[in-house]
């Protein structure tokens, strides 16, 4: 290889020189050779870097977008590229009004190891319809202008087989985002992971029509919306992740997707952020899996998981989850208005809520072998709510054909409540729990449920009683 040094000896005033022709030429006389570019700031429009360049840009080289009304990128790299070292690309977003730091279009086997991207208008890096990209150890900080409607830090649309890894994003619209659509198709095979997002508008991690999408070990804290977010997205897993503090749900499906596993994460919400786990419309999502892991919530009205829309998820796994929920009305697992959930051997925490887990307008589910303790004073009245709480809501959403079995419920003033209101005959199955009590509606005398083997702590029969 043919490593080019060259020295440059260029004002690095930015209101007087374009850097952009001289630097331009340097790069077209090394394309597709071995170059480092000199160290100073330099002012450029768009530098254009050719197929199979293996390009240096060191710790002491700024390249500064000039000022332009026109989204153009200050870098644009071609296929092959490999762009190493710990260099800036300086958007200039105060002059630069419109434009991206790096674009990668129909880049395929592009490698990014260490670049510093600030300040840009529109994405840090945005990558389009390119295969085998490779991004390491970036920065991307400071994305977005007045008028600018998409800054994402680090923007993959329609492209496959792509690496994110020890990046950083911060202070952007969204952190690192997947993008495919009706047209073009998926974004594939993409796996992110060791990232830190912090400090967003939107999501940190999230997208939209993505297939084998992999998010795994990041540190996602402070976004404006939702923490790791898989939308009309399939046969996708997060697992390992850590993410606080966003302001409607630390993870999430939404818009149809299908066969996504949430592994081993940990979510922690503080008083003035929103649910653990959204599941939200529209379309249906299927086979939405979270096993291990825990949540942490504090806000007022934050579950640990809550469905957001009706008849919008089904056949849900909630498996060996600890949730903890401190606000009022903060119930551990609500389910409104969708069916099909298994939610198995859950250690389950509520500060406030005088509810644990609860099936309101919910049918065909599971609750068993989870632990359900309130840990404060339930200042609920008798057989209004429980730990345990199933809930007629209309004839198309009643509570029927659930199985509540092998739960331990404490602290609660009322443990498993079968309020079937609208239709007695429920065909709810509430056996061999430890609870302090069932309750359940019936009309003239009957009651379409079955209540058998159930226990008090104290290991005498639970009372059975009847809300009128």
């Amino acid at each position: 290889m043919i490593l080019a040094f060259i020295f440059l000896f260029i004002s690095a005033s930015p209101s007087v020189v374009d850097n952009t022709k001289t630097l331009q030429q340097l790069l077209n006389k090394n394309a597709g050779k071995t170059l480092t570019l000199p160290a100073g700031t330099f002012n450029v429009s768009t530098l254009n870097v050719s197929k199979q360049t293996k390009l240096t840009i060191g710790p002491k080289t700024i390249l500064r977008g000039l000022p332009t009304t026109t989204a153009l990128p200050v870098l644009q790299l071609q296929a092959g590229v490999t762009l190493t070292g710990t260099g800036v690309v300086d958007g200039n977003r105060k002059v630069r009004t419109k434009g991206m730091g790096v674009l990668a279009s129909q880049a395929n086997n592009l490698i990014i190891n260490g670049l510093r991207i600030k300040e840009v208008a529109e994405q840090g890096i945005h990558v389009v319809k390119s295969k085998g990209v490779i991004l390491r150890n970036m920065v991307v900080t400071g994305c977005g202008a007045k008028g600018i409607d998409q800054f994402q830090g680090i923007h993959l649309v329609i492209s496959q087989n792509v690496q994110v890894a020890n990046c950083r994003v911060e202070n952007a619209q969204h952190g690192i985002q997947w993008w495919g659509d009706d047209t073009n198709g998926f974004c594939e095979n993409i796996a992110i992971r060791n990232n830190i997002v912090r400090k967003v508008d939107g999501g940190g991690i999230w997208g939209y029509k993505g297939r084998k999408i992999t998010v795994t070990t990041n540190n996602v804290a402070v976004c404006g919306d939702v923490g790791i977010d898989f939308e009309n997205s399939f046969n996708s897993i997060a697992i390992g992740n850590v993410v606080r503090d966003c302001k409607n749900h630390g993870l999430a499906t939404f818009f149809a997707s299908e066969n996504i596993k949430f592994v081993n994460n940990r979510v922690v919400q503080g008083a003035a952020y929103g649910n653990g786990i959204g599941l939200c419309a529209e379309g249906l999502s299927k086979n939405i899996s979270f096993i291990g892991g825990s949540i942490s919530t504090k806000g007022p009205d934050a579950c640990g998981l809550a469905t957001v829309g009706s008849g919008i998820v089904q056949d849900v796994l909630v498996q060996g989850m600890r949730i903890v929920t401190e606000g009022k009305n903060g119930v551990p697992i609500r389910v409104l208005e969708n069916n099909r959930f298994r939610i198995i051997n859950n250690p389950l925490l509520s500060g406030i809520s005088p509810i644990g887990v609860s099936l309101e307008g919910s049918s065909g589910s599971e609750v068993s072998g989870n632990t359900i303790v309130h840990a404060g004073t339930d200042g609920s009245g008798l057989n209004e709510r429980g730990g345990v709480f199933m809930y007629y809501r209309s004839a198309q959403f009643p509570s029927k054909n659930n199985r509540v079995t092998n739960n331990t419920i404490r602290g609660f003033k009322t443990g498993i409540n079968d309020d079937c209101w609208g239709d007695v005959n429920s065909n709810n199955v509430i056996e061999q729990n430890v609870t302090p009590n069932v309750v359940h509606r019936q009309s003239n005398g009957t009651w379409g449920g079955k209540a058998q083997q159930n226990v008090t702590a104290a290991r005498v029969a639970a009372p059975v009683q009847v809300k009128q």
